[in-house]
């Protein structure tokens, strides 16, 4: 295993403990690739913790602790913390899955095609059920020519303009525990903002998986432009959410693969920046199909 300290927000170069315990709590349960046996130096936690929640990753610690039955030997008030967090997570996803959804239905009404990426897509296709992938808004890709009428008809729906960016809404809800939403529009992806690929991406586009009977129908990128976007995003963000959302599309079901070379150079420089992590995984990025 390369235990070199890779550098990712938040910064863990002189800290090879907290980075092996984020690494380890980025890999899919079902596909663990870290050390054998698990990491077993949680203690102290109160560094890790810090790392772990400016990461953004606290809820799949708490899900890797309760894996590698580290939870009972913490005090109670720490497992009463975890288990909220990873409870009012999972209500926050609902919340932020159904208005996706009621907003990308909204869209199609006025025959604009769209689709979910980024946290509120891979919480349902990388993370079924498990209410772990955080995130903060929700972000939905739309043709750059549809951006206006995208704008009217959420201003329309109460959302307002954060004046972050004109495509950077939020709109307030009547709920003591998700009280609001951002929502952030964009007619761009990290691997390409050529706006012909992006209307084919679009076109292309699939259904999130149902993970339960109430959830409403999401569609989100296919599976293949979703790993490009997000190894893009590895790459130039160097954040942990999306290390971990790249290292789960590696590692997921699908057969077959491509060459390396039918990734363009930001989506492979993610890729091989998994790898930098993974040593382990196949050279080639593991795509399911040969779209561009």
């Amino acid at each position: 295993m390369n235990d070199t300290v890779q550098s990712f927000f938040p910064d863990t170069t002189a800290r090879p403990r907290v980075y092996r315990l984020l690494r380890a709590a980025s890999e899919p349960a079902h596909r663990e690739l870290g050390e054998m046996p698990a990491p077993d130096d949680i203690h102290p936690l109160g560094e890790v913790l810090e790392h772990v929640i400016n990461a953004k990753m606290t809820c799949l610690f708490a899900d890797w602790l309760h894996r590698h039955d580290h939870t009972p030997g913490l005090p109670r008030p720490m497992q009463q913390f975890l288990r909220g967090q990873l409870r009012l997570n999972a209500y926050r996803t609902a919340q932020h899955h159904q208005e996706a959804a009621a907003i990308i239905t909204a869209l199609h009404q006025h025959d604009v095609p769209a689709a979910a990426i980024n946290g509120i897509a891979h919480a349902t296709l990388l993370y079924p059920g498990a209410g772990v992938r955080q995130s903060s808004d929700v972000d939905i890709l739309i043709p750059a020519s549809a951006a206006a009428t995208a704008a009217d008809l959420l201003t329309r729906r109460g959302y307002y303009s954060t004046g972050r960016s004109p495509t950077t809404l939020h709109r307030d809800f009547d709920d003591p525990i998700v009280p609001g939403l951002t929502l952030d529009l964009t007619t761009r992806l990290a691997h390409t903002g050529n706006a012909t690929t992006i209307d084919h991406i679009l076109e292309r586009r699939a259904p999130a998986p149902s993970n339960g009977e109430h959830q409403a129908p999401l569609p989100i990128l296919r599976r293949d432009d979703g790993f490009r976007h997000t190894l893009a995003r590895v790459a130039s963000q160097r954040r942990w959410p999306a290390l971990a959302d790249a290292l789960h599309y590696a590692l997921d079901d699908t057969s077959g693969s491509q060459p390396a070379t039918a990734l363009n150079k930001p989506s492979r420089a993610g890729w091989e920046l998994i790898r930098s992590c993974w040593p382990q995984l196949p050279q080639d990025a593991p795509l399911a199909g040969s779209h561009g």
